[in-house]
């Protein structure tokens, strides 16, 4: 669970799970809560999941009116790993998700990104951010979630120290020879998206 929000006279709460969306096959998805912590007792809780999509790494800010979002990274089939948002209260439960402004995922995870420490497997686990947030700012939610800003190739990442690669940027910054910032931080493939949301 990234955090747990309290807001209206609630606690509000969200996490990563497995689910079978529309009866088909395992798929990433979130379980949500909201609890009234003097009765100790769920006011209401729901899944959000959708086929042919993975959602991962939720977390939730809730106004002190009782509106909120859920924040997460969406990536499936047909989607580039993207900053993601679902409104939430405590009356209708969750509205319908989307992808933030600007959040969409550029390419698909670029598979060499990868730490051989992280586990087995050829090749080895692509190493993801782990991470989502979200906070309240007045009547407006701010959310963080990782999505994939740019692209990058083997050679483009390797720069100058690998066959065929140019620049003089850091090894796996994607920087090529522009002499500045690389298009991501070494060794990882994701970005964080920050957006603004008012619910």
């Amino acid at each position: 669970m990234q955090q747990v929000t309290y807001a209206n006279g609630k606690l509000w709460g969200s996490l990563d799970t497995a689910l079978n969306p529309d009866g088909g096959p395992a798929r990433a998805g979130i379980a949500w809560f909201i609890v009234n912590p003097n009765s100790g007792k769920i006011v209401m809780q729901d899944y959000v999941g959708a086929t042919g999509y993975d959602f991962t790494y939720p977390a939730i800010a809730v106004t002190s009116s009782g509106r909120g979002v859920i924040a997460f990274t969406a990536t499936g089939d047909t989607t580039n790993p993207s900053a993601a948002f679902a409104p939430i209260d405590a009356i209708a439960g969750v509205g319908t998700w989307d992808i933030v402004t600007g959040g969409d995922g550029a390419t698909q995870d670029d598979g060499f990104s990868s730490y051989v420490a992280q586990g087995s497997g050829n090749p080895p686990r692509t190493r993801w951010g782990d991470y989502g947030a979200a906070v309240v700012d007045g009547n407006s939610i701010w959310i963080a979630s990782e999505y994939i800003a740019e692209g990058c190739n083997y050679a483009d990442w390797g720069g100058p120290f690998f066959a065929g690669g140019s620049g003089d940027n850091l090894l796996g910054t994607c920087g090529g020879a522009s002499h500045g910032p690389g298009k991501r931080g070494a060794i990882g493939n994701w970005a964080t998206r920050i957006s603004k949301l008012t619910p």
